[in-house]
């Protein structure tokens, strides 16, 4: 590190300010907590270095977040909205990203725009319709769209030229096309969303977003070319950079993309020179330029998993790689041992950044990664000559278009056999890690001040972080830890909701409907197998309606289960004894819900208030003898209401909470539930309504909805976002994500 050039030190130093601007409250705080950890990070870089220029970066990152403010405030939940722009691919009757133009407050902002008919990319539009916040940004839920009269802009001809490019793929790949537009042109509208969880849980999503890897393939292939017909190597190089930023401004400039590109013309240029560049100068030199660019992407999750990735393979790749060479003697090939060893560094680096953000970690990205990336190195360049075949000879390209194909293939088999078993995706609590990374980091700075070995300061960072997990149960034990999970699964017309306590473990609040035919599977079990569940503490059914307990009795069978919680009444439907049959085939006791059980979890109650002695209205009445439930996890509260109607809404009122963070709206949003008196002595935050896309009953209904906006409720849909989870933590804050907007 004494070689570290004070670009790095420069880019650090921003980036920090710029990530501690982003924490809510005044900037002073955030200057002097910025401050400690700039000297931390200082002292391990340059012991004795002048801090002056630093501390000026440092200063620069915190005010250009501070001054920039929030340029682009958000309208009100649920106001009506008018947005111009055009949408950057076909939306394929679904909707999607959308660049806002013609305001110059705003000038790069994308949003959400959800919309039922087909739309051409880069078209100019004024969409007029409702706003509402999304997972990732704003959310437009489109009433109509009409021809903007404004002109077309270059980036949107450019968008629009690439829309038909989109559209050809359809031609070339049929339904593959998703996967090639992912591949080569980072657009993922259309991709099923089943193989796309696939990808997540072999740990080899980044190959479906335009990267470092995809940037390094297109310019290594470009190199091969010049050089092939004579061009000397600097050269070259230089032309291949150039020639790469043509690239990554057709597909977007993506941050990954623009961080690869950078390095790379910066590395070509200080060759170009003679001037060899230090280490981690062309990576700092893209941070610092991409951070100064828009403060606002250091707290993007995929700009950090582009540099954290990058700064791996930059710092540890080739240590690894002697280590691993001498633990196996020579026996392997180098080119094995050197791919081995870049994707541990890659992945150590950001396992982090995607437990923090996305709370669970691969356990084969490793070896899928390994098997996946020659394969995606061979699969890209071909799928780029065959696009450029078919523009001069389209018969070629149809011929080169074929073999992709069953390259493409082999891909989607790999990586779904490698996601297929249950431990390969692995339930991570964002506590962790800071437990692990704080002491890890603090044992690396100790022995770098002791000046220890190499090796034996790996040892004291690898010592410290175990400990630090040893230790966080019983800390954890004291304070509280990690959070809870509501997930409204999107089972169609019905009701899943499986909540996880702090420590992993589930309760399974409703089985939705059965599977659609004989042999598939039901919507409920595949989302628990998404999620790595292997057991579930408790199935409760909250009443015998099919659209809840349909597909109970493939839970029971296709997971430990350790109890059963129902109404015990009576207007049972049929199937319904088959799921209590299912349960005394596989021993697992059945119990009766009665107002005042709690079930404690790891901190977590579940508790619940109804049905008591006397239920009210007819006692054959299924809905009226719904289990209605409330989660609680300190502060965090949410209400389970299965079916239950407004007369057992207006029945619990005295034990409710006056303040909800989460309201299950009842009845899938019918006017049977939800009454105002409940919103106005609860004031739910967010309200969750499962319920089927295009469902025969018109739920939600839409006065319940305007009941719920009125009320201040931030209203999620599962016909809408597809799953919605929402992770509760102790002092009562929490976020929702939609899966549909999500994957966007």
């Amino acid at each position: 590190m004494r070689a570290t050039p004070p670009v790095t030190r420069l880019a650090l130093s921003f980036a920090i300010g710029a990530a501690f601007g982003h924490l809510p409250g005044p900037p002073l705080p955030a200057f002097a907590a910025s401050l400690v950890l700039l000297a931390l990070i200082d002292t391990w870089l340059r012991p004795g270095a002048r801090r002056v220029p630093v501390v000026i970066a440092l200063v620069a990152g915190l005010l250009a977040v501070v001054a920039r403010g929030d340029r682009c405030p958000n309208p009100v939940h649920g106001a009506e909205v008018i947005v111009t722009g055009h949408f950057l691919a076909p939306t394929r009757g679904r909707g999607g990203a959308f660049a806002v133009t013609g305001n110059p407050r705003c000038p790069a902002r994308t949003l959400t725009v959800l919309t039922g008919d087909q739309r051409a990319a880069g078209v100019g539009l004024v969409v007029r319709g409702t706003w509402r916040e999304g997972a990732r940004g704003g959310v437009v839920i489109a009433s109509t769209l009409e021809p903007s009269a404004a002109g077309v802009s270059r980036t949107a001809a450019l968008v629009r030229w690439r829309g038909r490019l989109l559209e050809r793929l359809d031609v070339l790949y049929g339904p593959r096309a998703p996967m090639v537009s992912a591949l080569v042109l980072a657009r993922k509208e259309g991709l099923d969303p089943d193989l796309r969880e696939a990808f997540a849980r072999s740990g080899t999503a980044h190959l479906l977003a335009i990267s470092g890897f995809h940037v390094g393939v297109v310019a290594g292939v470009l190199v091969a070319l010049l050089r092939s017909v004579g061009v000397p190597r600097r050269p070259a190089a230089l032309a291949a950079a150039a020639a790469t930023w043509c690239y990554v401004g057709l597909i977007g400039f993506p941050d990954a993309a623009c961080r690869a590109a950078l390095i790379l013309s910066a590395v070509a240029i200080s060759r170009g020179r003679g001037r060899p560049s230090a280490r981690w100068a062309p990576l700092a030199t893209a941070l610092l330029i991409l951070a100064a660019w828009d403060p606002s992407r250091i707290v993007s999750p995929g700009f950090q998993l582009s540099f954290a990735g990058a700064a791996g393979l930059v710092g540890g790749a080739r240590p690894l790689g002697t280590a691993l060479a001498r633990a196996t003697r020579g026996r392997l090939p180098r080119g094995l041992v050197d791919a081995t060893a870049a994707g541990i560094a890659a992945t150590l680096a950001t396992l982090p950044i995607v437990a923090w953000h996305f709370e669970r970690v691969s356990l084969v990205g490793i070896p899928a990664t390994l098997v996946a990336s020659p394969l995606v190195a061979l699969l890209l360049p071909a799928a780029m000559f065959s696009i450029l075949a078919d523009v001069f000879y389209p018969a070629a390209g149809t011929f080169l278009a074929g073999g992709v194909d069953l390259g493409l293939a082999l891909l989607e088999l790999t990586t779904r056999r490698m996601a297929a078993p249950d431990w390969a995706s692995l339930w991570l609590a964002r506590t962790w890690v800071p437990v692990a990374v704080v002491p890890g980091c603090l044992g690396w700075l100790l022995a770098r001040r002791l000046r220890t070995a190499g090796r034996s300061r790996w040892a004291a960072s690898a010592m410290m972080a175990v400990a630090g997990v040893l230790a966080w149960p019983v800390a954890a034990t004291l304070q509280g830890r990690g959070t809870v999970e509501v997930v409204a699964i999107d089972v169609g017309q019905g009701d899943g909701i499986a909540v996880r306590s702090p420590a992993g473990r589930w309760v399974l609040v409703d089985a939705g409907p059965p599977a659609d035919g004989a042999g598939d599977t039901p919507p409920v079990i595949a989302e628990l197998r998404r999620r790595g569940v292997r057991r579930l503490e408790g199935l409760v059914l909250t009443h015998p309606d099919l659209d809840h307990f349909g597909g109970a009795r493939a839970v029971l069978e296709r997971f430990a289960v350790g109890w059963v919680l129902d109404p015990g009444r009576g207007a049972g439907k049929e199937g319904f004894i088959e799921v209590l049959e299912a349960a005394i085939d596989q021993g697992v006791p059945w119990r009766v819900a009665r107002s005042g059980q709690r079930t404690e979890l790891d901190g977590m109650s579940i508790e619940v208030l109804h049905p008591g002695p006397e239920a009210p209205g007819d006692p054959e009445d299924a809905n009226a003898t719904s289990v209605v439930l409330l989660v609680r996890y300190g502060a965090f509260e949410a209400l389970l209401t299965g079916d239950a109607p407004v007369e057992v809404e207006r029945l619990l009122l005295p034990d409710l909470p006056k303040r909800l963070e989460v309201l299950k709206v009842g009845h899938h949003g019918s006017t049977t539930s939800t009454d105002s008196a409940l919103l106005a002595a609860t004031h739910p935050a967010v309200g969750l309504v499962s319920a089927g896309r295009g469902n025969r009953y018109g739920h939600p209904a839409p006065s319940i909805l305007r009941r719920l906006v009125a009320g201040g409720v931030e209203v999620h849909r599962t016909d809408r976002e597809g799953t919605l989870r929402v992770l509760g933590r102790r002092d009562g804050t929490f976020r929702v994500q939609g899966a549909r907007v999500a994957n966007r």
